[in-house]
Order: structure tokens, then sequence, then C-alpha cells
């Protein structure tokens, strides 16, 4: 585990911090490159390009805050809970990002399920390279297991160490699965990017990494819904299947 990769004076420069930069970066590199193949307006991009980060970044606060902090805890101290540097999920990332995306597409000529496509690799990829901070952090990782790949994190966010014995056990290593599967995914989409259309493979991306995320849940530690044995995460991974259907079986215009 490598959490913190160097100091400047009291600021601490975090292994996920990194990763999550990187992130945004490589995927901006991977959709300029689709951008360009498929047409769309460089301008578009550079305003996504500034637009999805932000959204992302205050959706996954937002959506992490509304999950774990008590509502009184909230409500009696905001500001320390919503600017703390600890805590994003992907999901309120996510859609915090779909917003800005569609509030920023509105003004340029492009149906949004045409970006979806052009984007959806960047998608694939990026998530990837996010869950690599997960992984370096000791954060979002999954139940205890005795399999001959189980990890611990004594340093993680929270420590894989029992709270009465100290004995330090180990869990799935569930970043690691979503690392694997979000990498197959864009190999995937960039493989059949020429032979489909954006809209297909917008929506084939949705389905695919719907599913992955879905499946992984069951491994890991997350909080319930009112679904007994789903999480939330679970229902927001089943939206997106069905988003993704929808979007296979919509005529092409």
């Amino acid at each position: 585990m490598y959490p913190e990769l160097f100091r400047i004076g009291n600021f601490v420069v975090s292994s996920y911090g990194v990763m999550v930069a990187l992130a945004f970066l490589v995927g901006y590199g991977v959709a300029e490159k689709e951008f360009q193949r498929l047409g769309l307006p460089a301008r578009l991009l550079e305003n996504l390009g500034v637009a999805i980060p932000v959204a992302a970044i205050v959706g996954a606060k937002l959506l992490y805050v509304l999950e774990n902090v008590p509502l009184t805890e909230l409500l009696a101290n905001p500001v320390s809970h919503l600017f703390s540097r600890a805590g994003l999920t992907f999901y309120g990332g996510f859609f915090g990002g779909v917003l800005a995306a569609y509030a920023v597409v509105r003004r340029f000529a492009v149906p949004p399920k045409r970006l979806l496509g052009a984007l959806a690799p960047s998608l694939a990829l990026g998530y990837a390279i996010g869950r690599v901070g997960c992984f370096l952090v000791g954060d979002d990782y999954g139940k205890p297991s005795d399999l001959p790949w189980a990890m611990a994190f004594p340093r993680g966010a929270p420590p894989t160490v029992d709270p009465v014995t100290g004995e330090v056990f180990r869990v799935h290593p569930t970043q690691l699965y979503e690392i694997a599967l979000s990498l197959g995914i864009f190999a995937l989409l960039w493989r059949l990017r020429i032979r489909w259309s954006p809209e297909r493979l917008g929506g084939l991306y949705l389905v695919l990494a719907g599913t992955a995320r879905f499946l992984v849940e069951f491994l890991r530690m997350t909080t319930p819904s009112f679904i007994p044995g789903l999480s939330v995460a679970q229902l927001m991974a089943l939206a997106l299947v069905g988003v993704g259907i929808w979007i296979l079986r919509t005529p092409e215009t």
C-alpha cells in the first residue's frame, strides 16, 4: 500500500488523488481521439473537460456524505464533511458527470447518445485507473476471504484489523477485480468502435459496466438498499443496465 506519495509542507499528495487526476487526463486523451474520428466539435470536448471533472467530484462527495454521515451530524457541521478530502463514491461522480455533460451538450448539435458512445472507452479506462488509486490506499475492498489471492489492508480505509482482537484479516481485493473487468470492457469497446455506431457502443458500455459493478458488489460491504440483499450501488448499476438495454433496442435515427 502507498496511500501517501509525498508531502509539500502540510499538504499530503495521496496516491488516490494522483490516480484520479491521471484517470481524467488519460480519459481526455482517449476521448480526443474519438472526437476527431467521429468529427465531433473540439470545443465540446474542451467544455466537457472542465465541467465533467468538477461535477463528478462534487457529485461523488455529495453521495458519499449522504450515504455515510447521519443527517443530524451533517446539519451540525456541514462544512467539515462536505469539504473534507476523504470520501468519494463512483456513482455520485458518474451521475454528477452525466448531468454536467447533458448541460454542456445541449449547446451543441450533438445527440446525447452519440456523445455517450464517444466517451464510452474513456469512461471504462478511467474507471480502471481510478480503482488503482483505491487499491493503493486500501479503500473499497471486499468481504473477508481465505482465498489464495485474498489480501490484507492493515492501513486501509478502514484497516482490515479486528477492533476487538487486533488481528489482521484478509479480504477480497475487489479493486483488482474491477480493474480487470474495466480493462476488459475498454478493450472490447475499443475493438468494436470501428464497426459499431457510437449510440450502440454507449448502450453496450452501460450494460457491461452496470453488470460488472452489480456482480462485484456481492463481494463488497456497502450501503444496503431498501431491497434486502441488494446495495444502493447495485440498484444504480441495474438502472444503468436498463438504460443501456433501452439504447440498444431503440432504432437509430
